[in-house]
This record gives structure tokens, C-alpha cells and sequence, in this order.
């Protein structure tokens, strides 16, 4: 993935016309930051600001962030200080890292319909410093589990950072959108018009009805059902039925 047989980190930060904050560390490869460990590159937005994020680098000291400077006293890892840190991260990585095109790991026994779109580009802009927008640099794949069947003209994009997952005997209809990094758990149903933006955690045995639209880095658990057109904009606890919009649980009267 490297360009070249090494990098340090005061390659990046010089790279980025920034300072470089803690041990000149040798990066091996960009990461997300929950997948953190050391030698790697990562970021963090400051709407992302928390303690247990801050726990979770802090496992790590021989990693670089690139971060929002309310990060500055509280990580003792490597960093660099950015007001727009995924745009910097993003060129790090167009920079010294290849970004090959995405692998598409398919299982046994699948069904994928014609004009199916498997391993899109995602959908995902930062502004650089002029305002414009430029797509982020995106190295993850799709990996497809045994048994799944996705209909025509459905488009699964493939992950930025880690990998858009679809576990086995999962049925996905005609026309459907699944946004990158997105994780559907085995033996699901994805109904037409279904569209699931990034990040999208779906638990197992679940029913995404038609049309229904749901919010980025939402997590649904087992065995949900979500009605015709459902707006899901909250997180949808196991076992419960939302309908409407925005989503709400489903009361039956007595």
C-alpha cells in the first residue's frame, strides 16, 4: 500500500505544512480510529470528541492522529493539529499510500441480479481549503457472505477505511442503495427503495421495508422490523417495530 519503502510521521506533518506533535514514529498504514494500533495513521473530527474516543487512542501511543485542536491536551499519541482533519487525512493518504480499487470478496451460492453495482465509490466529500468539495480517499472493499441474493440495479458501495460487509442468506431487492461501511447481519430482508447511507449497522433477522430510509452510522439490532417508508434517524433497540416518519416504535392498543 506504502509508495515508498517508509514513511515517518514529520513526512506527513511536513507534507500537511504542519507541526508535528510527539515521537517521529514510523507509519505503516492509514486506519479508522477504532480500528487503532500502533504505526498507524488515523483521525478525529471535533464533532467526534469524547472520552472513551480519547481512551481508545490513548491504547495506542505509537500511532499519528490528525485531529481538532480541542484534542491538543488530551491524547498521548503522535498527532498533528488540523481545523479540517479528514480532509488532511484524506490527502496523507492520496499522497504517500496507494489506493488500489476496491476488493470485492463475493461467497458461495450467490444470486446477483443484472445491473446490480457491487464496490461504487463512495458518497463522501470534504471542503479543502478553498471551499471545494474533493472526494475522500477511500482503500476498503465489500466482502459478501454465502447465499445472498441482491437484485438488479442495487448499489453497495465499497467501504472507505474498513470494509462494507453483507452477511450470508442475506435477500436484497431491486433497487436498493447501501451506503459505505455498512454492516448487515445474516439472514435479513431488504425490501425495494430501501436506501442506507453510511455506516449503517443492521443486526441479524431484521426487515427493511420498502422505501424505507435510514440515517448515517445508525445501529439496528436483531430481529427488527421497519415498516413501508420509515424514516430512521435514532438507533433501533433488538426486537422492536418502527414505522413512520421520523420512525417510531409501533404501540398496539389492548
Amino acid at each position: 500500500m506504502l509508495k515508498t519503502k517508509q514513511i515517518k510521521a514529520s513526512q506527513i506533518a511536513k507534507f500537511l505544512k504542519s507541526k508535528l506533535y510527539g515521537k517521529d514514529i514510523i507509519i505503516k498504514k492509514p486506519i479508522s480510529v477504532y480500528d487503532l494500533s500502533s504505526n498507524c495513521l488515523s483521525f478525529v473530527k471535533k464533532e467526534f470528541f469524547n472520552e472513551s474516543l480519547i481512551g481508545v487512542i490513548n491504547k495506542h501511543p505509537l500511532s499519528l492522529i490528525i485531529c481538532h485542536p480541542r484534542f491538543k491536551n488530551k491524547i498521548k499519541s503522535s498527532f498533528i493539529l488540523s481545523e479540517r482533519p479528514y480532509h488532511e487525512f484524506s490527502k496523507a493518504i492520496k499522497e504517500f499510500f496507494a489506493c488500489p480499487e476496491p476488493k470485492i470478496v463475493i461467497g458461495k451460492n450467490c444470486l446477483i441480479k443484472p445491473s446490480a453495482v457491487i464496490g461504487e465509490e463512495a458518497f463522501s466529500y470534504q471542503r479543502n481549503e478553498k471551499g471545494i468539495l474533493e472526494q475522500v480517499a477511500q482503500i476498503g472493499g465489500v466482502k459478501i457472505g454465502d447465499n445472498v441474493e441482491i437484485g438488479s440495479f442495487t448499489v453497495i458501495e465499497r467501504g472507505i477505511l474498513t470494509d462494507t460487509c453483507i452477511g450470508s442468506n442475506v435477500k436484497i431487492v431491486d433497487l436498493v442503495h447501501i451506503g459505505h461501511n455498512s454492516v448487515i447481519g445474516e439472514r435479513t430482508q431488504i425490501v425495494t427503495g430501501a436506501v442506507l447511507a453510511g455506516g449503517v449497522i443492521i443486526g441479524k433477522n431484521c426487515f427493511i421495508g420498502i422505501n424505507a430510509s435510514i440515517k448515517q452510522r445508525i445501529k439496528i439490532g436483531d430481529n427488527v422490523f421497519i415498516g413501508m417508508g420509515a424514516v430512521v434517524v435514532k438507533d433501533v433497540s433488538p426486537g422492536t417495530t418502527v414505522i413512520g416518519n421520523p420512525a417510531r416504535p409501533l404501540t398496539r392498543s389492548a
